[in-house]
């Protein structure tokens, strides 16, 4: 059986000089997982730069889209990532043309259940982390920070200031795109002053890491920072960014969404953000032996709870009970 995943942005971000897509890291870690524990099933990523050459029996959208029927014969939609727009609007703009769904968000699932009860049954398909390439690593004194983060601007300022300006107290690991599009901003100059992190953030940013040092420097650095798209929130999402963390035996400080809170109470440790954080960072830098504690909590319970192999296994059997 061969299965596709799709995503609508080109593939091969990795390579590219612009941000990594996440939704391409997680397809392809799905492939891997996949074509390592299923001999019959061949699994691949497909994009707008790369279509199969031939038909495949079942194409899984990571990106709601019309599905486009010349490139399988089954078509499920796997909702796996945060927009900003309501849970009504998000499920308003499902198409009911697909065979399968499945959602990272039990509480998406619920509602859609209710909501479109004509549909075929859905599953709810949590992140899984890919314990092949996340996990502990020896420490490299080129990411020996105080605090590390991986990313760019898309939670917005508030989140920013909030949950990761603080860090900037400490010596701060900061990797991703922070370039500052000034072209935005020129009209308004002197009608609204750009957030105070924007700025510093553009100038102790080092830029886009290497998928292979990312592992490294999450088990390098005494603390790891998270801040959640507010959709994920609301949606009770644990992200994908979390689970790696603490699979790489990483210690980890982050916002709260509930589910996270729930079953991962001693595996991190949750903040409010602005002094509450500042006071956090200074306390586990003081104490280490506590913060190893936490970390490997997090770790144990990641490897038992929460690898990609699992995951993988779960949407095949859904697949598999669609199309038999």
């Amino acid at each position: 059986m061969d299965i596709g995943f799709y995503i609508i942005w080109d593939k091969n971000s990795l390579k590219s000089t612009g941000n990594v897509v996440g939704d391409e890291l997680f397809a392809e870690s799905l492939c891997k997982s996949i074509n390592k524990q299923y001999k019959s099933i061949n699994a691949e990523l497909y994009a707008p730069n790369y279509i199969p050459k031939k038909k495949l029996e079942v194409l899984i959208y990571l990106n709601e889209s019309t599905p486009i029927e010349k490139l399988a014969r089954y078509h499920f939609l796997y909702l796996q990532n945060g927009p900003r727009e309501n849970i009504d609007k998000t499920l308003n703009n499902i198409t009911l043309e697909y065979d399968g769904y499945v959602f990272f968000s039990e509480i998406i699932k619920n509602i859609f259940d209710k909501k479109m009860p004509d549909a075929t049954r859905s599953l709810f398909l949590p992140f899984g982390v890919d314990l092949d390439l996340f996990y502990p690593r020896e420490r490299d004194a080129r990411f020996d920070f105080d605090c590390a983060f991986i990313g760019n601007d898309i939670k917005g300022p508030e989140s920013a200031m909030r949950y990761l300006f603080p860090a900037t107290e400490f010596n701060f690991g900061l990797f991703g795109n922070w370039k500052v599009e000034r072209h935005k901003y020129k009209i308004w100059k002197n009608l609204k002053k750009l957030p105070p992190y924007k700025k510093v953030f553009e100038k102790i940013s080092r830029g886009k890491i290497p998928q292979d040092n990312v592992p490294i420097l999450y088990s390098s650095a005494k603390i790891n920072l998270n801040n959640t798209i507010k959709s994920c929130i609301e949606w009770d999402v644990i992200t994908l960014r979390t689970y790696e963390v603490l699979a790489c035996k990483g210690f980890l400080i982050s916002d709260t969404v509930p589910a996270a809170k729930r079953t991962l109470k001693d595996c991190l440790v949750f903040t409010e953000g602005e002094d509450d954080l500042t006071e956090k960072i200074k306390y586990y830098l003081a104490h280490t032996k506590k913060r190893q504690e936490i970390a490997q909590n997090g770790y144990e319970y990641v490897v038992k709870n929460c690898s990609i192999d699992a995951r993988a296994a779960e949407l095949i059997n859904h697949i598999l009970e669609v199309v038999k």
